[in-house]
Formats: structure tokens, sequence, C-alpha cells
């Protein structure tokens, strides 16, 4: 059986080590031209099954690297008020606080290192054809083709083999927009941070629909002792609001001047929050859109499958990390099993969309605040 995986995220790599392992001859292709080439993610927390995902389908030596370089964390989720006078902690059940917290780029880079020979960067998707014998044919940016027995698309949202499977696919665009970034925790910085910030997550938020995300990544051990690149201890955050309030060039901004906006954004606000947002490292600054979805209609199982956001968008509430990652060890799991492609790919469907929707469900309740 030959495997392409369409995205080198964390689901894609997470299930190209599991199938590697079972002898399944596995390529990953990736659009980026490097593991860096771009911002994208920062501290995430990848719930319990996702960390389960890790552990059962990583190589030990790769997971362990991960657990290593992973955060230090303490008190889980407290909301504020905008000038920051009361601090209430969340109570949350006991499994929401099972699972690891990274730096996304780390965990990548740890589990990519290993996938070398089998992981093509700069390799955008262009379409794909269904070929008689009943296995897939990919099409590649750069004219190149590759045939394999199963496609997976682990490509996110904005996923172009989920469009080209189901046209129809019923993706909204909320009336919200974020930018995300991250601050060097400097003295500086550190002072300017509210002290649930640095031990866990803090949510701010308003009645004009503005909100403020802010979390400390603290690595456990540099990433440098692995032979990664060293890691720089930061403040994550996200500032989030109505789409107007961002204006209409929000994406055609520069790195410095979406610093700026995310910074006014706050007017008001405690003026500790806005210093700290002017501190933002330029180059991790990005805006983004907010996505949601509702389940499609079933469709004939083929070689072609979804794994992750490109399955099941969802709004960021700190748990669609975990979901791909458990969408990648289920997958992986049912292709090793011994049943027909065709068999253990409809199975997989089945099980990923009704967890998936059910985790999409929550998540958006979560992103409104209801915890």
């Amino acid at each position: 059986m030959r495997v392409l995986i369409s995205g080198a995220g964390l689901a894609g790599p997470c299930l190209a080590h599991g199938l590697r392992r079972h002898g399944v001859d596995v390529l990953l292709f990736e659009r980026d031209a490097a593991v860096d080439a771009r911002a994208q993610g920062y501290r995430i927390h990848i719930g319990g099954e996702g960390d389960a995902a890790l552990r059962e389908w990583l190589p030990s030596e790769v997971y362990e690297q991960a657990a290593a370089t992973s955060c230090v964390t303490g008190r889980g989720v407290t909301t504020a008020g905008p000038g920051l006078g009361t601090f209430t902690e969340i109570p949350l059940p006991p499994d929401a606080y099972a699972g690891i917290t990274v730096d996304r780029l780390t965990l990548r880079r740890i589990m990519l290192r290993d996938l070398g020979g089998r992981t093509r960067f700069g390799a955008g998707f262009a379409g794909y054809r269904l070929l008689d014998d009943g296995r897939v044919r990919v099409r590649f940016t750069d004219g190149t083709t590759e045939d394999g027995d199963l496609l997976v698309a682990a490509d996110g949202v904005g996923s172009g083999i989920r469009r080209q499977l189901l046209p129809d696919f019923p993706v909204t665009v909320e009336d919200a927009r974020l930018i995300y970034g991250r601050t060097p925790l400097t003295a500086e910085a550190r002072a300017l941070t509210p002290d649930a910030a640095l031990e866990g997550f803090l949510g701010v938020n308003d009645e004009d629909g503005r909100g403020l995300a802010l979390a400390a990544q603290r690595f456990r051990r540099d990433p440098a002792e692995f032979g990664f690149p060293p890691g720089r201890d930061y403040v994550m955050w996200a500032v989030a609001a109505p789409s107007g309030r961002f204006g209409p060039d929000l994406f055609r901004l520069a790195a410095g001047d979406l610093v700026d906006l995310a910074a006014k954004t706050l007017a008001g606000w405690h003026s500790s929050l806005r210093e700290l947002i002017r501190l933002g490292d330029p180059a991790y600054v990005v805006p983004s859109n907010v996505h949601t979805s509702e389940r499609p209609e079933p469709w004939a199982p083929g070689p072609v499958t979804l794994v992750g956001d490109a399955a099941h968008p969802m709004p960021p509430a700190g748990v669609s990390a975990g979901v791909a990652l458990h969408d990648a060890g289920l997958l992986a799991g049912r292709l090793v099993s011994g049943v027909p492609l065709p068999d253990a790919v409809a199975e997989y469907e089945k099980e990923m969309l009704d967890h998936g929707f059910a985790a999409a469900a929550d998540a958006t309740r979560r992103h409104r605040g209801e915890f």
C-alpha cells in the first residue's frame, strides 16, 4: 500500500510515522518551501486523545523529545475584564488538564526530522484524478505527479483536496477575525504579563466583541539540546474582534502594521496589555479568519479521505490540534488493521465524522465563552 499525505502540519507527520512503523510506503508533501517558511502556529494545547495518538504512533524517541521540549504549565483557564480588575478561574473537568502543551513549530520540527526522505517541500497540491485500477494520481504545482492507493488531505481548513472531493462542503467564515502574534518573554514583557497568563491561559473580553487570549510558552528544555534551533520563551497572544474593526485591508497589511493594529484594537483596555502587544515580534504576526462548519451529507468512500480541519473546520478554542491528531491515529489504526482498504476508509470516515463534528460543536461553544 502507498499512502500520499498532503500537509506537513501535525496530523500529517503523525500519520506518516505511524504508517511507516508498520511498513507502509508513505509520501508526505507540503506546499511550503521549508518547515519554517512562514509563521504558523504558536503555543498550543493538545488534549488527552491527541497526546495518546502521539504516544502510540510516534517512535518513542520522537515522543520523548516532544515531551522534553513541551511547555511548563501551571493553572488552567482564567478570565478577566479589560481593566484587569478581577480574575476568575474557570472550573474545568479533570480531563481538561490531560495532554501536552507545546510550541507548534518545535513539535513539527521534531516529527519531520526523521521523515526527511519521505517529505517533499515546495510541492503544492494542484489536483487529483481517480485511475481505472482504483488508485489515485496527484498532480503538483510544479507539474510532477505521484500515484498512490490512498490520498489523505491533512492540509487544513482551506484544503484544495476537500474542495475537489466535496465542492459543496458547508464552511462558514464568521463575522470575526483574529491577529495572532507572540512577544519574547523578556524581563519587560514578563512584568507586563498577568500571572494567570504566565502560568496558564488567560482570556480577556469586553462587551464590544473584542477579545484577547494570552498564554506563555516556557520550554521545559531547550530544543537546541536535541539539535534543533534554540527555543526562546514567549507570550502567545491573539486579538479578536468583529471583522469591521480590523478594516478591509487586514490581509494586505505589513507585519509591523499588524502589530500596531492589534494594539490599537485594544484601545481603552489596561495599558499593560497594549504595551505587551506592541512588543510583539513582527516575524510571528499573522491575521486569520474564523471558520465554522456543518457536517456534510455522507459521501461514497474511495481512495481520497480527510483528517483534521480539512474534514471538520472549527473556530480556535484549544481543541483542533488534538482532534486532528486523534484523526491521524484513528486512520493509521484502520489502515494497518488488515481489512481491505475501502472498508478501512469507510470505518474511519464514519467514526471521524461522528467524533470530529462533536468536537467542532464543543469548539464553537468554547469560542463563544461557554465553558
